[in-house]
């Protein structure tokens, strides 16, 4: 909406240009949704070519979407350019000061939005402030069935889950693997600490963390996706509903279910739904810009009659 409002310079193309570090799941599914978005956002705003958006996705290893297989991975990487992104891939990102974003493979360019979905950290406190045992990456180490441990021996009455723990992923089938840092591992072994604690408390075993995945889906913005369960592949639009019907499942009550799906059913047949958010908080602004306020002057207030 404001680069509409200028004249084709450095500070339109810096309005238009749109940075997302990191090429997780995090990262690919934003930079899809805010890709479709902007394309959606075009028939709006017919003062924009259709050149002028700029897309840059940096990834600091040799692929993207690390759950997925090569293959794919290289699929969505093809598919993102062919809708007019560019993807930064074994390149790092140097410096943003300034909206001046500067990168390791000598690209410099001036970026007006910046989106870091480059991994998380263990929180400091766990490492700095405490005698339990953690890892080289600052996470405390854990047993499978959760409980801390030094390596050698098990550290009583210590339980760790979630972001913060190295849990080891039994699933992989591969030695020195442990689990990603994601919502779905952290709700699930929570569920298995508290029956551990209790466990542990009346004498009883405990029981291993052990999750064996149906499968990857992410989407790469309205329409388009991608699946994969060990060898199967499903890409495009299929993917998409397979991810949006997974989604609508895990809404809670069938009332909200069915609003959110009655929402994207519609957004589906007659597009997105474009509201300007800056038009909403700041409503007197447009009138300033255009010069069609004068000094003192407010803006007609809800229920004033306009008249030509």
């Amino acid at each position: 909406d404001r680069a509409a409002g200028l004249q084709r310079g450095p500070e339109r193309t810096k309005l238009l240009t749109v940075t997302v570090v990191g090429g997780g799941f995090s990262g690919v599914e934003g930079f899809g949704e805010l890709l479709a978005l902007a394309t959606a956002l075009l028939k709006q705003y017919p003062e924009i070519g259709p050149d002028e958006p700029a897309f840059h996705l940096v990834e600091a290893r040799d692929r993207i979407l690390p759950e997925v297989t090569d293959r794919p991975g290289a699929w969505v990487v093809r598919s993102l350019e062919k809708r007019g992104a560019r993807v930064h891939l074994n390149t790092q990102m140097v410096s943003a000061e300034g909206g001046r974003v500067r990168l390791s493979d000598g690209t410099e360019y001036d970026s007006g939005l910046l989106v870091w979905t480059a991994g998380n950290a263990a929180n400091p406190i766990v490492h700095n402030h405490s005698d339990l045992p953690v890892d080289e990456r600052g996470l405390l180490t854990v047993r499978a069935d959760l409980r801390v441990t030094t390596g050698t021996e098990v550290v009583p009455d210590a339980w760790a889950a979630g972001d913060d723990a190295s849990v080891p992923d039994l699933a992989a089938g591969r030695a020195g693997a442990r689990t990603v840092p994601n919502a779905q591992h952290a709700v699930r072994q929570g569920k298995l600490l508290a029956k551990n604690i209790l466990a542990s408390l009346r004498g009883r075993p405990t029981k291993d963390y052990v999750h064996r995945s149906l499968g990857v889906v992410a989407t790469l913005g309205l329409g388009r996706g991608i699946f994969q369960y060990r060898r199967l592949v499903v890409k495009g639009f299929p993917a998409w509903l397979m991810h949006r019907g997974y989604h609508v499942l895990a809404i809670p009550s069938w009332e909200r279910k069915t609003r959110v799906f009655a929402v994207w059913v519609t957004a589906l047949l007659y597009g997105r739904d474009i509201v300007s958010l800056a038009s909403v908080q700041h409503p007197r602004e447009a009138f300033v810009s255009r010069g069609e306020l004068r000094g003192g002057e407010e803006p007609a207030q809800s229920g004033d009659r306009l008249t030509a």
